[in-house]
Order: structure tokens, then C-alpha cells, then sequence
């Protein structure tokens, strides 16, 4: 019996990774339930011993997503000095997000495709609400500090999550290098940052949730 619990759980995550494999290599669209079962060399009625159907599948690769991004975050926090302040910890998570969606251009599309996804599947629920609510965090951590203290966290943090994404978006699709010939990712990064943090004060102490 743990044997057989072994196998499937091999199997499930197989099927995971192959999906993740499939996504890299030629998008969304491509993903059917019958080409991930041939990419892992398993029936075509494999995965639905596994999970509930293809929305079901896709939101476990998309929880994937956003836990490798609340991951990334935590590892770009983790990098700077104990008395770092709220300005540093947000600007670093910004920085950490738009490269983590460059560099997984595929897995990010599915992230935010709700069409393709299952809004009942746990995993994606609990992952993609721990990713929020680490921005909302430092947004309000920064607002302690004195940036737009007077906004609503949730939407300050809704306004810098959507200013990240959009850049990320534009440059994963090739959109930025054509009306802004030479532009470099770390000076699309720093200027969109510059916009949005210049009245926060790079001193700015850190401080707890809000």
C-alpha cells in the first residue's frame, strides 16, 4: 500500500513537471491533458486519477509559480543587512518579482490566466494569497515609513503589483525594445521603482505589517 501511495505521488508530480516543461517550451495554449499524459509516458487517462481535470492540474503548476515568486522575494530580503529599511526590502522584492517573471515568462501567463485555471484548487488559492499578501507586507511597511501613509494597503499594494507586472509582461513579450531602442531590464526596473518610491527615503526604518 505505501508503495502504491509512492508511485502516485511520483506520478503526480511527474505530471506536474512535465506540464511545467511543456509550458516553457510552447505556451499555454499547448497545454492539453492528453499531450502533458504523452509527455509523461503515461495514458492519456493518467492524470485524471490525479487531479479533477486540466483547470485542476494547471493550478498546481500555477501554485508552483507563486510560490517559486514568494520564494525569490524572501531570498532578495534575505540578502540585505539586518537594519535594512522598508524602502530596500520593498525595492528589492520589486526587483526580485519583475526578473522571477522574465526569467519564466510562460509559467507567469498562466499565473494570471483565470480562464484556464480551477478557483477551488487549494494549493493555487493558499500560494497565490501568501504572494500578495508578502507585497502587501512591505507596502505597508513602507507606509509606516511615511510613503502614501493616508492609501489603503491593499490598494497601494494592488497598484504597485500591477505597475511590476505590466513591466514584466512588456519586456517577457519583447514589447519594450521596440519604442525604447537600448533599453536594458535593470534601467526599465530602476526607473519604474524611481517613479513609484522616489518620496520614500532610502533610510527609511523598517517596520512590521499593517
Amino acid at each position: 500500500m505505501a508503495a502504491h501511495r509512492a508511485l502516485d505521488s511520483g506520478l503526480r508530480e511527474r505530471l506536474v513537471q512535465e506540464t511545467l516543461a511543456l509550458l516553457a517550451e510552447q505556451g499555454v495554449e499547448a497545454l492539453t491533458l492528453r499531450r502533458i499524459a504523452r509527455q509523461a509516458g503515461v495514458s492519456h487517462g493518467a492524470p485524471l486519477r490525479h487531479f479533477r481535470g486540466r483547470a485542476d492540474l494547471l493550478s498546481e503548476v500555477a501554485a508552483r509559480g507563486f510560490r517559486a515568486l514568494s520564494e525569490a522575494v524572501e531570498k532578495s530580503d534575505a540578502q540585505l543587512a539586518a537594519d535594512a529599511g522598508a524602502a530596500a526590502r520593498l525595492r528589492a522584492g520589486a526587483r526580485a518579482y519583475v526578473e522571477c517573471a522574465v526569467a519564466r515568462p510562460g509559467l507567469f501567463a498562466l499565473m494570471f490566466r483565470p480562464e484556464h485555471l480551477d478557483p477551488d484548487n487549494a494549493s493555487y488559492l493558499a500560494h497565490g494569497s501568501a504572494a500578495f499578501e508578502q507585497l502587501r507586507a512591505k507596502v505597508a511597511s513602507a507606509q509606516r515609513a511615511g510613503w502614501h501613509a493616508e492609501r489603503n494597503t491593499r490598494g497601494l499594494a494592488g497598484a504597485v503589483w500591477a505597475s511590476l507586472h505590466g513591466l514584466a509582461l512588456l519586456w517577457s513579450q519583447g514589447a519594450f525594445a521596440g519604442p525604447i531602442p537600448g533599453a536594458s531590464l535593470d534601467d526599465a526596473i530602476d526607473t519604474t521603482l524611481e517613479l513609484m518610491l522616489g518620496d520614500l527615503p532610502p533610510g527609511a526604518p523598517p517596520g512590521g505589517t499593517r
